[in-house]
């Protein structure tokens, strides 16, 4: 009789998925108190595998490293951070920790900030992480939903994560993507209209986009019956969150990760949006100290890969400023809940001070009369602020936030309207329309 180690793992996916699903289980029956221990066990393993196997790791780290096995976080710190510029350095297979035998994704990063990425995952992870964002997206889709999936397809794996997720909890997937020719945004309003989606993945910036264009149509977006949103590839404050719920008339969903790590938390059924702390360890530092922030404190998100055998990421500074939450969710999963406030490298310094650019969003969007758009930019020694009117008269609106925003944040602000037609043609050429920015705004004027 042939064993089952004889095939190879994409000949196994039966046994490899009731595998996931079995410690899954065994892992929400963790204590939290047992999950470190459970962590350390998993790294001291990814270490080793990362020292002889990772070329970049063995040349670089493995001499001073190679026999380090931390039991504890304070002997984690001990390690140096692995950064975006030494994945660039390495690419494409710098970090390749397997045969290109083993690999069944290759994915790259967008290169919007600089060149691209590389990341790549073996069938075995590939189809555990799957069963995780199947678990989580259980709850809001099954059989007789219609979902579209407005996010990249092109060298990404969160678009064919979700696809796969959503198909085996019996969902239909219509893979409409983003920033397509097949597809572009008309054709994809006009399919909304025609075919009826339940569920919608996209950016919670692109839902606006997607809810203006039906209403420029003379269409009522209610009509199409859309119930559920989930939102993936941009943070945004509770005001937006608020605003496009209220459009729609949807629930709202999320979910959090990255290129480099696929995904890093999801939600469960009472809304907690948690880490993946199976299968990968978590830290949170001071972007500018390097050093860790007290627990429910903001900060940098520091990623350990503990189970991915292709690329082993080992203290990766992600860039994401998050609060990782210090109480239980009602769930009762041992897994933290996470916010994410953003990217750090997107936080607004005026006078030497740090804005975060979602608490700017909230104040900008939360005051009365604020409609859907904004962006902002630093002007000499204060904010620049464009702001839509929802039916306010502009100039009392821009005098309310020009007041709110000092008061917050206690630097001088200079607010006018924004150009909505700008607003559209900046948007329907950014990946990542939640970024909208004034020097976007120029480009287009």
């Amino acid at each position: 009789m042939t064993s089952t180690d004889d095939h190879p793992p994409h000949r196994r996916y039966a046994e490899i998925r009731a595998a996931a699903l079995a410690d899954l289980a065994a892992f929400e029956r963790l204590s939290r108190a047992e999950v470190p221990g459970f962590q350390f066990e998993l790294l001291g393993r990814q270490l080793a595998h990362a020292f002889a196997n990772s070329p970049y790791y063995r040349e670089n780290w493995a001499k001073e490293y190679g026999d380090l096995r931390p039991a504890s976080a304070e002997e984690l710190r001990e390690l140096p951070f692995t950064t975006k510029r030494d994945l660039r350095a390495a690419y494409p297979f710098g970090l390749l920790a397997v045969g290109r035998e083993e690999l069944i994704r290759y994915g790259e990063s967008t290169g919007t900030t600089g060149s691209p990425t590389s990341s790549m995952i073996t069938y075995e992870d590939w189809i555990r992480g799957n069963v995780a964002v199947e678990q989580s997206v259980g709850h809001l889709f099954g059989p007789g939903d219609l979902v579209f999936i407005a996010i990249p397809y092109e060298l990404a794996f969160a678009s064919y994560d979700l696809d796969r997720a959503l198909e085996q909890g019996g969902a239909a997937v219509v893979p409409v993507g983003t920033l397509s020719l097949v597809c572009p945004f008309e054709r994809m309003v006009e399919m909304m209209w025609t075919v009826r989606p339940t569920g919608l993945v996209c950016t919670p910036s692109r839902a606006l986009r997607l809810y203006d264009m039906l209403k420029e149509t003379g269409r009522d977006p209610a009509e199409i019956g859309l119930k559920t949103f989930l939102y993936v590839g941009e943070t945004c404050s509770q005001a937006k969150l608020e605003k496009i719920a209220n459009l729609w008339g949807v629930r709202l969903s999320n979910a959090y990760g990255s290129t480099e790590t696929n995904s890093l938390a999801l939600v469960c059924a009472h809304g907690g949006l948690h880490l993946t702390e199976d299968r990968h360890l978590f830290e949170v530092i001071d972007p500018a100290t390097t050093e860790p922030v007290p627990d429910g404190t903001a900060g940098e998100l520091v990623i350990t890969a503990l189970s991915g055998r292709a690329t082993p990421l080992l203290r990766y500074r992600s860039g994401d400023f998050v609060t990782i939450g210090t109480e239980s969710c009602s769930c009762g999963s041992p897994r933290r809940t996470v916010r994410h406030h953003g990217r750090v490298s997107e936080q607004l310094t005026v006078g030497g001070r740090r804005i975060n650019k979602l608490a700017l969003e909230q104040t900008v969007l939360a005051t009365p009369g604020a409609g859907l758009y904004w962006a902002a930019g630093v002007s000499g020694p204060g904010l620049e602020i464009r702001v839509e009117a929802d039916g306010a008269d502009p100039a009392v609106l821009c005098a309310a936030v020009t007041a709110r925003v000092e008061a917050e944040f206690g630097v001088p602000a200079s607010v006018a309207p924004i150009d909505r037609a700008q607003v559209r043609r900046a948007m329907d050429r950014m990946l990542k329309p939640g970024s909208l920015t004034i020097e976007d705004l120029e480009a287009v004027s």
